[in-house]
């Protein structure tokens, strides 16, 4: 994980093409393990019920991405899950989770007219 997204304040977690997790920054590794455990090279699918499980694995067959929002232990979260390329080959996907307002703004940019 590139240092300065290492202690960002959002989760990242990047599983390559077949699900296996390769990289979690710090936020990611507070959230979602538990004391002893290590995620790096486990499946995400292991780690999701269904019907999570068969929306990832939806997910990575026809690279979509998936948005949404979550309340959890009083706190909203924005879950943001995308795919990812290298040189427009499919890698695999990441997913960022952030913490986010309950009443949060909402701005439209209008485009300059020139």
């Amino acid at each position: 994980m590139i240092n300065y997204l290492n202690e960002a304040d959002i989760a990242i977690t990047v599983c390559d093409r077949e699900g296996r997790i390769i990289e979690m920054n710090e936020q990611s590794r507070t959230v979602n393990l538990k004391p002893g455990h290590e995620l790096i090279g486990s499946n995400v699918l292991d780690c999701h019920p269904e019907p999570t499980r068969s929306m990832l694995r939806d997910m990575m067959e026809h690279q979509t991405k998936n948005v949404y929002t979550i309340e959890k232990n009083g706190r909203k979260k924005l879950i943001y899950q995308v795919p990812w390329y290298e040189k427009g080959e499919y890698m695999g996907f990441v997913e960022l989770s952030m913490v986010i307002p309950f009443d949060m703004p909402h701005k439209v940019r209008m485009p300059k007219k020139g």
